[in-house]
């Protein structure tokens, strides 16, 4: 089951991601509105994306300076960032080659922040929900969120000092919006017809007892970041400490 399409990252957890009041940060294939949330925080920020059509929307739509690169060739001189950021991305990168590189571009005491939004399954509605999806797909949320790729940082020589936080986060869902996240799924929407609206059926039951006449229902998620503290002592080519302005090679 999908996460939350529509996120609000508390400014606790922003302000952590970031690490300091203000500075010039790098995001790696991550959502837009959390860039925005970002901006809109103070911060300067650039991102980097790997689909040059993401990249354009992004660029055409403003203010965040978007580029169509990859995280293990990023396009910047060394030290120019206080914090490179990769949130529900760093599991797609090749870990040991951006880690180089995501070392290389943050500034001497900079870090990078992986953060991943995990639900929590066990809140008892999402526990009967879980239950009533797996009446059709025994696989139903079960998903890998690749969380468990963020242990490279903590094995990497070049964040040698690491910490992890945790936020919680509600994504409020109107009974509509329960209803489509269940008929997407790849096997319920699979199903025969028959199965599959008695499935919505007791899935539209279920929301209307955990609401009680409400018109929307809590989803909790765990948004985990672990960061890690750079050491360029361990790069293998020296490097020169650039100056304020952002330079980009191509």
């Amino acid at each position: 089951m999908a996460e939350p399409t529509r996120t609000t990252f508390p400014a606790a957890a922003l302000a952590h991601m970031a690490g300091r009041a203000s500075g010039r940060l790098l995001t790696l294939d991550g959502p837009r509105s959390m860039a925005s949330a970002l901006v809109r925080h103070g911060y300067e920020v650039f991102c980097v994306d790997r689909d040059p059509a993401v990249a354009r929307r992004h660029g055409h739509a403003g203010p965040v300076p978007t580029i169509a690169a990859r995280a293990e060739a990023l396009p910047f001189d060394p030290c120019q960032f206080d914090a490179v950021i990769a949130h529900q991305s760093f599991h797609r990168f090749s870990p040991s080659t951006a880690l180089s590189e995501m070392a290389r571009v943050l500034r001497p005491g900079g870090h990078v922040a992986v953060s991943y939004l995990v639900r929590d399954d066990t809140v008892p509605w999402v526990r009967r929900l879980a239950a009533l999806l797996r009446t059709v797909d025994p696989d139903a949320m079960r998903g890998d969120y690749g969380d468990t790729a963020a242990d490279a940082v903590i094995a990497s020589k070049y964040f040698p000092e690491h910490d992890a936080k945790g936020f919680r986060i509600w994504a409020t869902m109107s009974r509509r919006d329960l209803l489509s996240m269940v008929a997407a799924q790849r096997r319920i929407a699979a199903a025969d017809a028959a199965q599959r609206s008695d499935l919505l059926r007791r899935v539209g039951d279920l929301f209307d007892d955990t609401t009680g006449g409400l018109d929307s229902v809590r989803l909790p998620y765990q948004l985990k970041i672990l960061r890690g503290f750079v050491d360029h002592d361990e790069l293998t080519a020296s490097i020169d400490v650039a100056s304020d302005v952002l330079t980009i090679g191509f």
